[in-house]
């Protein structure tokens, strides 16, 4: 047999795996070792362990290399690139949102939950009471119920023809989804402007409710509360 498998360390002497020693052409019971290598064979490797070669035996030392750590006092995250020890305020354990590091282990930080719930949670009315406004609503004021725009533009348009006191042909919809421009009176679009403020002055009242609730629970420091606050949905 003119090779042997013998075992690669790197520069640190950490196992990498296995390479072939090749036999001498001079020297028929020499073998040619590779840079790095050993004969001996590394023992059995758990997890998070690694074998290191310490130019006499083998011993098992610490290895987290290719894991995610995280700083226990910023929560940056960082990829162990080396076999050893993790340094020194590092954790494998993952943060959770709003957590700080406290007898070994991250924990929730009540405050700082409490403020990210809170924000998450207003931002949620605001983005619900602006789609319902924008997303139209149905108005009997031609005689039938018909379905009008409210996006940003549409606001503009009707309240231009309200200004000027003229009637005319306006977009709706009617039931079947149907979209035409169909005659206004002045008087018909004024009605349609006052319901549309009505049903826009009732979302905005809504939201400030749920504002003033969610304000509550914040200075509370009330999750429970902070949770319970939802927008649902009214019929228009």
């Amino acid at each position: 047999m003119d090779t042997k498998v013998v075992y690669q360390t790197d520069h640190l002497g950490i196992f990498t795996g296995k390479a072939v020693a090749d036999r001498s052409p001079l020297e028929p019971d020499v073998w040619l070792i590779p840079g790095g290598c050993v004969e001996v064979a590394p023992p059995a490797v758990p997890e998070k362990k690694a074998a290191l070669w310490d130019g006499r035996r083998w011993q098992l030392v610490d290895s987290y290399r290719g894991l995610t750590a995280y700083n226990t006092e910023t929560r940056e995250p960082l990829v162990i690139e080396r076999a050893g020890s993790l340094p020194t305020g590092y954790t494998l354990e993952v943060p959770g949102p709003g957590q700080i590091w406290g007898n070994g282990h991250w924990i929730d930080d009540i405050p700082a939950v409490i403020e990210l719930r809170y924000v998450a949670q207003l931002a949620a009315v605001n983005s619900a009471c602006l789609q319902e406004i924008t997303g139209g609503f149905w108005s009997a004021v031609l005689g039938d119920r018909f379905f009008y725009e409210t996006q940003l533009q549409d606001q503009l348009n009707l309240t231009g023809m309200i200004l000027r006191g003229i009637g005319g042909d306006y977009a709706c919809q009617d039931q079947s989804g149907l979209k035409a421009f169909r005659d206004h009176t002045a008087e018909q679009l004024r009605q349609i402007g006052d319901e549309f403020t009505e049903f826009k002055m009732q979302r905005l009242r809504k939201a400030n409710d749920l504002k003033q609730a969610l304000a509550l629970a914040r200075s509370t420091s009330d999750l429970d509360a902070l949770n319970a606050v939802a927008w649902e949905s009214a019929s228009v």
